[in-house]
């Protein structure tokens, strides 16, 4: 009996083998795309509620995806009820999930679905969390805790005082609403008198020969200020010299000092020289008239002229 394979059998079977290999090959893409192949860490995760995970939801760190959850189920084991989460994690980050990382629940935006995020631990200062182990985790706040701690009741009280305020104010406002509008006319009134020049203020605002003086007084102080810092200049140089012209000044006054003391002790001493003088005087009078005592001397010096009578003419009495 012959049993070959027709023409239309092996197009099939080829048909059959090319549709199987394709879809190894997928299933090693699709695998390798979401770590199927990967070596992972499965860990616990305990919270009081399950807020919304889902087994598929993402487990990160840093913000990146570094695992799945795998399964939630409610523990009975204590008194207090609780959601165990099972995780799988890569196994190229197991050594970052030690003991004292942390497990917490995020919720991104109003559109995104909540994920687990694990802190990293301190490697080297903690030892890693061993596999089937617990993470310690944190509870994720929800909508109605934020609400609780808002206080609605109080916060609407605040705001209906406060649109009573408002309220208050508005009808404030309607009162002096004449007066506001009649002050705002005037100041309207005011601002165009000013801009027309009229009045003193408006003169002196739009009058631009005051503004051509302002900046020639402007220009002429910044001169003088100018001619001020020159002399301050001068006079820094002036005070640098000082201190060698009162040296100066200093020995002349030593000088005249020692002067001055010369002459107080000669002045002292001349009253001594002034009798010296005198008695050397007397002693030569005496000489003098013992010499003209000697006959000798005294023949041979020459005669006195005769004395003359004084006579004195009578005064007329009347």
């Amino acid at each position: 009996m012959n049993e070959a394979f027709t023409r239309s059998e092996k197009l099939a079977g080829l048909f059959l083998f090319l549709t199987l290999l394709i879809a190894v090959a997928a299933l090693l893409v699709i695998g390798q795309g979401k770590a199927w192949f990967k070596s992972q860490r499965t860990y616990l995760v305990k919270f009081r509620q399950g807020y919304n995970l889902q087994p598929g939801s993402s487990v990160k760190m840093f913000n990146t995806e570094i695992g799945k959850v795998t399964n939630l189920r409610i523990s009975r084991l204590t008194d207090r009820l609780e959601v165990v989460v099972t995780i799988r994690v890569l196994a190229e980050y197991a050594d970052l999930i030690c003991q004292d990382s942390v497990a917490e629940v995020q919720s991104p935006t109003l559109f995104g679905s909540e994920y687990l995020e694990i802190s990293p631990g301190s490697p080297g200062k903690k030892p890693p969390i061993a596999e089937y182990g617990t993470i310690p985790s944190k509870e994720h706040k929800t909508l109605a805790d934020y609400l609780e701690e808002f206080q609605p009741e109080d916060s609407l009280r605040r705001a209906k005082q406060i649109l009573i305020n408002i309220a208050y104010l508005t009808e404030k406002l309607k009162i002096h609403e004449k007066k506001l509008l009649t002050s705002l006319s005037n100041f309207n009134e005011v601002m165009a008198s000013v801009l027309e020049a009229k009045g003193s203020l408006g003169k002196l605002l739009m009058q631009t020969d005051f503004y051509g003086r302002l900046e020639l007084s402007l220009t002429r102080l910044e001169s003088v200020l100018k001619d001020a810092a020159q002399i301050t200049g001068d006079l820094k140089n002036t005070t640098r010299d000082m201190p060698a012209l009162a040296q100066a000044v200093s020995q002349e006054v030593q000088n005249v000092k020692s002067i001055l003391a010369d002459i107080k002790q000669g002045s002292q001493e001349f009253p001594e020289l002034m009798g010296s003088a005198s008695e050397a005087a007397r002693g030569g009078t005496e000489v003098v008239d013992a010499l003209k005592a000697n006959p000798l001397i005294r023949l041979t010096l020459p005669k006195q002229p005769p004395s003359k009578t004084i006579h004195v003419e009578p005064r007329n009495v009347p």
